[in-house]
Formats: structure tokens, C-alpha cells, sequence
């Protein structure tokens, strides 16, 4: 037994990444469990295993109180004290079992503990790596889709939700599609498992996907000042370079729309434009409302609305499908647009 136990402490170790350290402490609880079963009275046991020889020592142990409730855990202190004369309450006084001889199947449970320890074990590295990755994005794989949410394989044995509120084109995504989610929300004890939130309608995950695959976003070179969205239908996004020798809105798309292509992808089709911010509100709606022109500015900030016109024929492509258009150039400006339209030769 003592070279087989060398030689899985050793295969763990390099299959699941785990120091031996931590290999060893898992076969001690495993020889613990056992060990315990083959008593008919519960008694607390230490295991020993050395490292070098694999040998394993096995001690029966009392813990020294003052009155004795339970003979086959505890021991009275002045029983102890005769035992060793330096031993203290709660200490324990400890006494070597023989050599414990496993059948076939004591093994094999043995073996069985093993591995479900060392996958919980690995599966609490890989969820304290997840905790650093809060508010970052993340990739897995859809692996089931019902009423209420999605379920994300997002590797090493953890699983991550989107629940519905946090979706949008539900009917567009697939089992085995790859999906990126933002983590908002981690519980470390869920039913014995660990519960992973994700989200994709929220505006932090468009931001990230902008850092991703807009470097001058990541560095903060071009600057977001601000962000309406309507999830799986269009977003606007008001920028501004740091930097005059590089033109945000270029940057921003990139060649041949790649960058904002990618973004667009993965949020299912949704529409996406970047447009220039400037402090002055008119030019800042002139940007927001290229390449209609505007007549007639009128901005009263105690109401909190600005009141435009625009040539007639103009006013059905300002508003929008559903008014989702001005609603959006709205939030984006904080002030409330207000448009007529009029009679323009």
C-alpha cells in the first residue's frame, strides 16, 4: 500500500495540478473515513502519512477535558495528566493502532474518496480564480437553454446562468454556441455547489467588449463619456480621444468595420454607433443627429428638454422604429429631444 499511495499522491499531483502538499492532505482524510468505518464506536483518529516512504501511521486520540461525556473522544484531565504530565485541556493524548490491514474493497473506497476530494479540491482553485475575474468577461458554452435561463459550461467543471432578464434574442442561441457573459454576481455556497451569474443586456458588458477589441478603449486613449442602450436592437456610444493624432470614431470602428464588427457579432446583430462627444450640447447633437441637419436649437436645461425641428421628410428616420432612435439620442445627451418636424424646400 505504501508505494501505491506514493504513486497516486504523485498522478494527482501532475493530473490535476494540485501541490502534494495538498494531494497528501486529501489521502489522509480519505484513510481517516475509512478507518473510522471499521470502528463500531465513533473515536477521532490522526493519520500520518511519510511523505518520502509513504508510509502511513494511524493514532487513536482523546481530547482532555474536564468531565467525560463521550469515554470513546474524550479523556478526564487527571487521567491524562498521568500520561503526561505537560498536557493540557484540550490537547490531545494520543495512542498508535496497529497496522490495519485493506481488503479489496476498503481500497476501493479509499480510491473513490480520493477522487471526489480532489475534485473538490480543484474545483475550489478554479472558483477562487473565477472570484478574481468579477465584473470581467468570460467565455464558455451554452449547455442548456430553458423558461427561466441559459446554463454556461465555462470550463473546469464549473457552470455559470444567464437568467432571461439578462438575455435578449433568446430564439438566436443555440446548445454549443460560444457565449461571453459578464460575472456580476458569485455565491460561494449554493446547494452545495457554487452559483455564477453572468449578464449581456446591462451596458458594463458592452463597455468590456469595447476594451477587448478596442485597444485605445483598454488604454484609456479614447475615452467613453456615455452610453444608451437597447439590448439586441442598437446602442449609441459617445467618444472622445485623448490623443488629437488619433481619430476616435476610425479607432473605434476600425478597418473596415472589423472592431465594431466583432462587438455587433457577439451581441447578436445589434446595431452599434459611435459618435463624436463634444461639451457644446448643440455640437454634441449635431454629431448625435449626422448626417440629418438640424434647425431651430432651443435648450431649456430647468425643464431638462432641448426642442429641435428637422426637414419633414427627415422627422420618421430622427424618431425611429417605435421611437427607439430619439429615445436613445435622448438618454445618450441627458436631455429630453423634442422634435417637429417642417416644411423645408
Amino acid at each position: 500500500m505504501n508505494k501505491k499511495i506514493l504513486a497516486v499522491a504523485e498522478a494527482l499531483s501532475n493530473e490535476k495540478s494540485l501541490s502534494k502538499k495538498k494531494v497528501f492532505q486529501v489521502l489522509e482524510n480519505a484513510l481517516n473515513i475509512v478507518i473510522k468505518k471499521k470502528y463500531e464506536q465513533k473515536i477521532n483518529i490522526r493519520i500520518y502519512i511519510n511523505k518520502e516512504s509513504g508510509k502511513f501511521y494511524i493514532y487513536k486520540r482523546w481530547i482532555v477535558v474536564k468531565k467525560v461525556k463521550e469515554p470513546n473522544k474524550e479523556i478526564n484531565f487527571k487521567e491524562a495528566i498521568n500520561k503526561n504530565r505537560n498536557i493540557k485541556i484540550g490537547e490531545f493524548i494520543e495512542k498508535k493502532i496497529k497496522k490495519i490491514n485493506f481488503d479489496r474493497i476498503t481500497t476501493q473506497k479509499i480510491k473513490k474518496i480520493i477522487i471526489q476530494k480532489i475534485k473538490e479540491e480543484k474545483k475550489i482553485i478554479n472558483f477562487k480564480k473565477i472570484l478574481k475575474k468579477k465584473k470581467k468577461i468570460i467565455i464558455g458554452f451554452i449547455k442548456k437553454i430553458n423558461k427561466k435561463y441559459i446554463i454556461i459550461d465555462i470550463g473546469n467543471d464549473l457552470e455559470a446562468k444567464i437568467l432571461n432578464k439578462d438575455l435578449f434574442l433568446k430564439n438566436k442561441l443555440k446548445i454549443g454556441k460560444k457565449i461571453k457573459g459578464l460575472i456580476y454576481y458569485i455565491d460561494k455556497k449554493y446547494k452545495n455547489n457554487y452559483k455564477i451569474l453572468l449578464q449581456r443586456s446591462k451596458i458594463n458588458f458592452l463597455i468590456e467588449l469595447l476594451k477587448i477589441e478596442i485597444p485605445e478603449v483598454k488604454n484609456n486613449i479614447i475615452k467613453i463619456k456615455s452610453i444608451s442602450r437597447k439590448p439586441g436592437l442598437r446602442s449609441k456610444i459617445a467618444v472622445i480621444s485623448k490623443d488629437k493624432k488619433i481619430d476616435p470614431i476610425g479607432a473605434c470602428v476600425g478597418i473596415k468595420g472589423s472592431r465594431i464588427k466583432a462587438i455587433s457579432n457577439e451581441l447578436l446583430g445589434e446595431k452599434i454607433d459611435i459618435i463624436l462627444w463634444n461639451k457644446n450640447i448643440k455640437k454634441f447633437l449635431i454629431n448625435i443627429m449626422y448626417p440629418i441637419k438640424i434647425f431651430n436649437f432651443k435648450i431649456n436645461k430647468n425643464k431638462n428638454n432641448i426642442k429641435i425641428n428637422v426637414k419633414l421628410n427627415n422627422l420618421a428616420q430622427i424618431i425611429g422604429k417605435r421611437g427607439q432612435n430619439i429615445k436613445l439620442s435622448s438618454k445618450l445627451i441627458g436631455l429630453e429631444i423634442n422634435v417637429s418636424g417642417i416644411n423645408i424646400k
